[in-house]
């Protein structure tokens, strides 16, 4: 019998395909790690004929592009954040709502209320964490569309788990495979190895 698909028996993979739980070792012609996950790849026939012809030629025809200015933005807002704080611990504390509070929150004159002005409402008093150029790709990868306010809003959102995940060297919670959140440090690491191969461009 002649079929068109790609012979997987030279293909050593390292997660199962449909969860991303990862093999004790690379194993040949292994694609899933479970019945469950087999079934499951049936109704996704397509893309995973596409991932096998993109792991027998080693690489990915998906291409992203990012924009150092979104990044170097983020970077400005967070660092705002930060000034801005200091600023504040170096004014009296003073009750909310009081005369003096009145005055040095409101006043325009006043380097509190200039520092504010420039920090958008949206993202007023959140501690976005600090991020490598990978790690913010990565996640921006996700939803692409999102400025760097709504971003910024996200990114403050997520789990330190979460956070914890994006390192490209093993650590404690990584390698622990009842963790869910395994997956999310596999694909992390297939991200870094696009930007290794020059499949993500930042512009």
């Amino acid at each position: 019998m002649v079929t068109n698909s790609v012979t997987i028996t030279s293909i050593k993979n390292t997660n199962c395909v449909i969860c991303g739980k990862a093999f004790k070792a690379e194993r040949a012609a292994k694609l899933y790690c479970s019945a469950k996950c087999r079934q499951s790849a049936y109704y996704h026939k397509d893309k995973i004929a596409a991932m096998r012809v993109s792991l027998a030629n080693g690489i990915s025809a998906e291409i992203f592009t990012f924009s150092l200015k979104e990044y170097k933005k983020y970077n400005h807002y967070r660092e705002e954040l930060k000034n801005y704080k200091k600023l504040e611990a170096d004014f009296p504390n003073v009750q909310e709502g009081s005369d003096e509070w009145n005055f040095l929150y409101n006043n325009p004159c006043c380097a509190l209320t200039f520092k504010r002005d420039e920090i958008p409402k949206k993202i007023f008093g959140l501690k976005p964490p600090y991020l490598s150029i990978e790690q913010w790709s990565f996640i921006k990868s996700i939803y692409p569309n999102f400025n760097v306010v709504d971003f910024t809003v996200f990114v403050c959102s997520l789990s330190h788990d979460f956070i914890n995940q994006l390192q490209s060297l093993p650590s404690d919670i990584a390698i622990n495979k009842n963790r869910i959140i395994e997956p999310i440090r596999n694909k992390y690491l297939f991200h870094l190895a696009k930007i290794a191969n020059r499949e993500v461009k930042f512009l």
